[in-house]
């Protein structure tokens, strides 16, 4: 039986209180904080989980320009990897046991220097908060963003390239359907190559909407999970329709609309897992 979460950062500024409420209604097992380890309340934040009978899933990294494990700029790379350090931390406090990690900043399309120069950066920057995450008992996952939001990972060989580049029994790598969508030619041969690394899993449907409204047959992948006995967390993270996605964490978007994505996302899953 899978495991369900959502970020909830795509609810915008609605309060935490409000998003769980809404995660328990729709029979979601966990919820993916974002990582703004300076801005969450440790002890209300675990009271509320306690409260709705949810879990800290995973903690979805916010990188931004400053927080660039790829720069050039040595000083913003080690900003990046102080940052990355407390995202640990505060899954460590939330019991979460995933990182998310991208390897360069959202929405930078080409490098400062050379890709090869940055490839290296990124490489040096991830190896160096590794041992870190093995202390702390937390995994970090590589996410591939499309060539529409990053220029430097952009499709899962590339990830898999990088994670067995950095060697470490602590960083591996997660799929997001809706990145997949736009840069995978088939899912279940790419999901096969990197099963040994998988960690973590992004669901939304090519429209970047809930899964089951767009063009993604969501089947197949669902019994490949299934069939290799995947025990990490499904997560759904559909979106606005904007093109840089950390501008969605603050709109003030329709709580209907909220409930509708979180209702279908599951639904949709939990009916095509019961087919195969």
């Amino acid at each position: 039986m899978f495991k369900y979460s959502v970020t909830q950062w795509i609810f915008g500024d609605e309060s935490l209180e409000d998003s769980l409420i809404r995660l328990k209604k729709y029979g979601y097992q966990g919820v993916e904080l974002a990582g703004e380890p300076d801005s969450i309340d440790l002890t209300e934040t675990k009271k509320l989980l306690s409260e709705y009978g949810l879990v800290c899933s995973s903690i979805c990294g916010i990188y931004s320009p400053e927080r660039d494990l790829s720069s050039s700029n040595e000083k913003i790379r080690e900003n990046a990897i102080q940052y990355v350090k407390k995202c640990i931390d505060l899954a460590k406090n939330l019991n979460a046991s995933t990182v998310i990690v991208v390897p360069t900043c959202v929405g930078k399309l080409s490098p400062e220097t050379s890709v090869e120069q940055e490839w290296n950066h990124a490489l040096s920057s991830v190896k160096e908060v590794a041992p870190y995450a093995k202390e702390q008992n937390i995994t970090l996952v590589i996410e591939a963003l499309n060539r529409y939001e990053t220029y430097l990972v952009n499709n899962l060989n590339l990830a898999l390239r990088f994670v067995e580049e950095i060697n470490h029994e602590s960083v591996k790598m997660m799929a997001d359907l809706f990145h997949m969508s736009i840069e995978e030619r088939d899912n279940i041969e790419i999901l096969t190559k990197i099963l040994p690394h998988l960690g973590h899993v992004h669901i939304a449907d090519n429209t970047r909407e809930a899964a089951g409204l767009g063009q993604t047959d969501f089947k197949p992948v669902i019994s490949f999970l299934k069939e290799k006995n995947y025990n990490g967390y499904i997560t759904m993270e559909f979106l606005p329709a904007v093109s840089n996605p950390y501008v969605a964490s603050g709109l003030h978007g329709e709580s209907n609309i909220f409930d509708d994505f979180t209702e279908q996302s599951i639904k949709h899953m939990k009916e095509l897992a019961a087919q195969v």
